[in-house]
């Protein structure tokens, strides 16, 4: 079964646009404010995510998924496409970095897709602990993100 989710969230905070994009171009460092993670490598040009399982009894699972970034400092661009084939989700993102007269604006814009290994009568309570879940570690992200940024 696949459960597909797309986000656009964003956060002010004090911060230069140049310390925002510094913090979320360097992925370990960004990374480390993500509740719920198991470990994040480096493997053959991607950023592999493994996270905490979520979830109980028949309705629990691990995100599991690669990544290639590109970034752009010119811009302040920061973009991630999944690698084909690698693990149970597939993510494609961005990081929107605005400069505000008092700080930055930065929003999370990103979409996947988790194939989960379970019966299509559980559809529903998987659907709907995906977008508890993700609502609960998103705004927690981007929580810490703004924390670590406003200090």
């Amino acid at each position: 079964m696949e459960l597909k989710s797309q986000i656009s969230r964003s956060v002010n905070t004090l911060a230069p646009a140049d310390s925002v994009y510094a913090l979320l171009a360097d992925v370990p460092k960004s990374v480390a404010h993500f509740p719920e993670m198991e470990s994040l490598t480096f493997e053959n040009g991607a950023y592999v995510w493994r996270m905490k399982k979520l979830g109980a009894g028949p309705v629990s699972f691990q995100v599991v998924y690669a990544a290639v970034y590109t970034f752009d400092p010119a811009t302040r661009s920061v973009r991630w496409d999944g690698v084909r084939g690698f693990g149970n989700t597939q993510v494609t993102g961005r990081w929107v970095i605005d400069a505000q007269p008092t700080g930055t604006r930065f929003t999370l814009e990103t979409t996947f897709a988790l194939d989960l290994p379970l019966p299509g009568f559980l559809r529903g309570t998987a659907e709907s602990l995906l977008a508890r879940e993700n609502e609960r570690l998103i705004s927690t992200y981007l929580n810490n993100l703004k924390a670590t940024l406003d200090r």
